[in-house]
């Protein structure tokens, strides 16, 4: 295995969102609702940015999915969101 490969640097992270940042059809800024929700959803065992994206999900956007393909996460009951990966969800659109 090539470390080389996996060793990511602040720069090519921050090139990397910026070019999801152009598909985004919404932008959640950060604000302390955010921090509060987010420190609500980590008591249900979810890491820190896992529970900031679904507190933008939940309490800025009004998601009723959140899809992700972290199987952990899709394990994590959380109140007012269903935690799904891709697949289930495209199955549950197309009943």
């Amino acid at each position: 295995m090539n470390w080389k490969m996996l060793k990511i640097t602040y720069e090519e992270k921050r090139n990397v969102i910026a070019l999801w940042e152009d598909f985004a059809v919404e932008y959640c800024p950060s604000s302390v609702r955010i921090l509060l929700a987010g420190q609500r959803i980590m008591a249900y065992g979810i890491k820190a940015k896992d529970a900031l994206h679904l507190a933008c999900a939940i309490d800025e956007s009004g998601c009723d999915y959140f899809i992700t393909t972290d199987k952990g996460l899709t394990k994590k009951n959380v109140n007012n969101i269903i935690i799904v990966n891709p697949i289930d969800f495209v199955r549950k659109m197309d009943r």
